[in-house]
């Protein structure tokens, strides 16, 4: 199994574009996927550049409906008419960005769902891709673990009055690389706003006494400033003791995890802690 970094906010390679997005391309008994599709159609650009088969995909999955996320999800279509997007059915309600007294989508709308309508499997909470390559949400968690970022807000279906964010669109995978699930799982998410604490729960919830070889993602911890926090430090000192609690051999930070936010995980996770930039390869 490998996993590449389409593009995320930085690059290990200057021959690639990098964006305020996140794309995964995931190589997974023999067939290929994609996670999220960054904020533009630079991922399909940085994929064409590796020499990787963006044009044969077996499955897309968005972690949840941020334009981070979902925003090349166009230009990875017209590669790959056919191929089944999945993401979670709470991605139809639309989701707001506060900025001051104004507000912007923060990711796509109803137009969306209606042009792919053929090609989205809607799930609620739970669902399987293919064999060893889960989807999944948190099923209960710790309000106190969510992320304190309070700058979105959703509108529900069949409502107008706004309410506050409640990661009804967000998901994440869970991938066992081995033949042999008890060999370990690995976890991927895309911005972790529910908290790596309460998807570390799910994950112990439904695999339980299962090692968790990796866990990779952003983590939220900064705005459009990878050099400040959008959250006080002690949410990112709690959520790093809580993947090194979970025993999870490695954790591979990018996108919005931020300069200071990865920095200050590393002072408790140490070497289990790494970054992963746009360009590079994981296989397990």
């Amino acid at each position: 199994m490998k996993i590449i970094c389409l593009i995320e906010n930085t690059t290990v390679n200057d021959k690639l574009f990098y964006e305020e997005g996140l794309s995964l391309f995931v190589e997974y008994n023999g067939k290929n996927y994609l996670i999220d599709t960054g904020l533009t159609g630079k991922a399909v650009e940085n994929a064409k550049r590796m020499r990787l088969p963006i044009n044969e995909l077996s499955g897309v999955f968005i972690t949840h409906n941020h334009m981070a996320h979902i925003g090349g999800i166009e230009n990875i279509m017209r590669l790959n008419p056919n191929v089944p997007v999945y993401l979670r059915a709470g991605a139809k309600n639309e989701v707001f960005l506060k900025n001051g007294f104004f507000k912007s989508p923060s990711g796509l709308g109803k137009a969306f769902f209606r042009k792919y309508a053929d090609n989205l499997i809607l799930f609620n909470s739970f669902s399987e891709i293919c064999e060893g390559f889960y989807l999944a949400s948190c099923e209960d968690f710790d309000e106190k673990c969510v992320n304190p970022d309070k700058s979105y807000f959703v509108i529900n279906e069949g409502e107008k009055k706004p309410q506050p964010f409640d990661f009804s669109d967000e998901s994440f995978a869970v991938i066992f690389p081995n033949k042999r699930k008890a060999d370990g799982l690995i976890l991927i998410g895309g911005c972790f706003h529910c908290g790596a604490e309460n998807m570390l729960a799910t994950v112990e919830r439904r695999w339980s006494g299962i090692p968790v070889l990796a866990v990779i993602g952003g983590f939220h911890f900064s705005g459009s400033n990878p050099k400040s926090l959008n959250c006080p430090v002690d949410y990112v000192t709690s959520s790093a003791r809580a993947l090194k609690l979970s025993g999870a051999k490695k954790i591979y930070a990018c996108h919005c995890t931020g300069f200071k936010g990865f920095d200050t995980m590393d002072e408790i996770l140490g070497d289990r802690l790494m970054y992963f930039g746009g360009g590079e390869a994981l296989e397990f």
